[in-house]
């Protein structure tokens, strides 16, 4: 019965998710026709609408705990559990934050488009294809746009925490640009990461670490993220 009632949710929840997408897409195409900084900013715009749109709509609360945005662009890392990751991340930060984002995002009818055009791309099985999206990146943080990205690169790991990729901590060394790490706990739980797409309502708690500055190595950068992620997924899970 429990499961019968998640999968009537997950059907209203779907509903909302590309809903929002069908009806509004002609508006996307035109305000990404061309991108300037601000048809850009209003897409992102879009879709954070999109994001508090769905979560109210599926009866998820955000809690955001030591919330903190610098007004110069970073490096956001947080850890990847669900897909509802990505409306809860859009709704927490400003309107100014590029994802870099797998490529089977890419192939998801509308939403897919709207992403190449505001997001970053990676094929993370191709090498070259890693190469350009952290050159991509780096354009992005360059012209004043911050960047999240999830350093374990698929939310099918091993538990608490997966191994990171090192592009984050390396970008954020060459640019000395400062990372911002962020847990969110509760997302799974909503949402199931098991590939049947089970929905419930509930809570999903935010932890933010203050700005780390690139003053050391990437591997001393992603092992100091890494332990702190880790330690805040096993002190809040479970509560």
């Amino acid at each position: 019965m429990k499961t019968f009632l998640r999968r009537l949710w997950s059907l209203w929840f779907a509903f909302w998710l590309f809903g929002y997408f069908i009806v509004l897409f002609p508006v996307y195409a035109i305000v990404l026709a061309r991108l300037t900084p601000f048809t850009i900013r209003l897409g992102h715009q879009l879709n954070r609408w999109w994001g508090y749109l769905i979560l109210f709509m599926g009866g998820i609360r955000v809690r955001r705990h030591g919330y903190y945005f610098p007004d110069k662009p970073c490096i956001i890392v947080a850890n990847h559990r669900s897909y509802l990751d990505i409306p809860v991340c859009y709704t927490t930060f400003p309107p100014r934050v590029a994802f870099l984002g797998k490529a089977e995002l890419a192939r998801i009818p509308l939403y897919g488009w709207t992403y190449r055009r505001l997001h970053v791309i990676v094929d993370r099985k191709d090498p070259a294809a890693r190469k350009k999206s952290l050159i991509q990146v780096a354009k992005k943080l360059k012209q004043g746009i911050s960047v999240l990205i999830y350093p374990e690169g698929t939310t099918k790991h091993p538990r608490p925490l997966g191994k990171f990729y090192d592009g984050a901590f390396v970008l954020a060394h060459e640019l000395q640009v400062p990372l911002l790490p962020m847990v969110m706990v509760g997302t799974d739980r909503c949402l199931s990461a098991d590939g049947r797409f089970l929905m419930q309502p509930g809570e999903v708690h935010c932890y933010f670490h203050p700005l780390i500055y690139p003053d050391e190595p990437p591997e001393v950068l992603r092992e100091k993220v890494y332990l702190w992620m880790e330690e805040t997924l096993r002190r809040y899970e479970g509560r």
